[in-house]
């Protein structure tokens, strides 16, 4: 079970999260935090937390750095920016301030989810609707080559259906996952692979003997 901490100072919203992540068996709601300075006390406090999904525009102690002071006190704990920017600034910011993952809060319940099973896991996750080439620049993924990254094994799945030329909402439809998950999921393969666009993944797959 993944504990996750909701931090957002709009009641409704963390109302909207909590039923939406309701029924996942995976998943289960420990705390809630109307502002930064919460989320720290939930944290002294000792309730255990995997990941806090990050609200940006928060009172007193905003989400930037929150994040900042959560990943450098707590480095075990994840932290999901779920926010409605989709700026290059704040993107740079959270990336910078240690957030392993960036959602834009229109983001549907299977990415949201998603997104907490893949940073929990050690991954990075962002919003397919954030470009891929802002991700590519901002992002510092540590050990990792462009030669030989570490890839997770859904990411394995996926490439190899990319290679066998299923489209998006083919491999969406074939692994049970949601559109918008596929493309998050491909972004992270061209950033991890130094690939620009599909054909240059796909030839990479082929030349570092990456698929089955």
């Amino acid at each position: 079970m993944i504990k996750v901490m909701i931090a957002d100072d709009h009641p409704l919203m963390i109302e909207g999260i909590k039923n939406t992540l309701s029924d996942s068996p995976e998943v289960q709601i420990v705390a809630e935090a109307r502002n930064g300075y919460e989320v720290l006390n939930h944290l002294d406090a000792g309730i255990e937390v995997d990941v806090v999904l990050m609200d940006i525009n928060m009172p007193k102690l905003d989400g930037l750095d929150c994040t900042k002071k959560v990943t450098k006190l707590y480095p075990e704990i994840k932290v999901i920016a779920l926010s409605q920017y989709d700026e290059k600034r704040f993107v740079k910011r959270m990336i910078k301030n240690g957030a392993s993952g960036y959602l834009l809060k229109d983001s549907s319940r299977d990415d949201l989810i998603e997104a907490i099973q893949a940073v929990f896991g050690g991954e990075n996750y962002f919003s397919s609707q954030l470009s891929v080439r802002l991700v590519n620049q901002e992002l510092k993924l540590e050990n990792t080559s462009s030669l030989f990254p570490k890839l997770t094994q859904r990411e394995l799945g996926i490439l190899n259906l990319i290679c066998k030329e299923y489209s998006t909402q083919n491999i969406a439809d074939e692994l049970f996952i949601s559109f918008h998950t596929v493309e998050s999921h491909r972004a992270n393969l061209m950033h991890k692979s130094g690939t620009k666009n599909t054909a240059g993944l796909v030839r990479w797959a082929v030349e570092n003997d990456m698929i089955d």
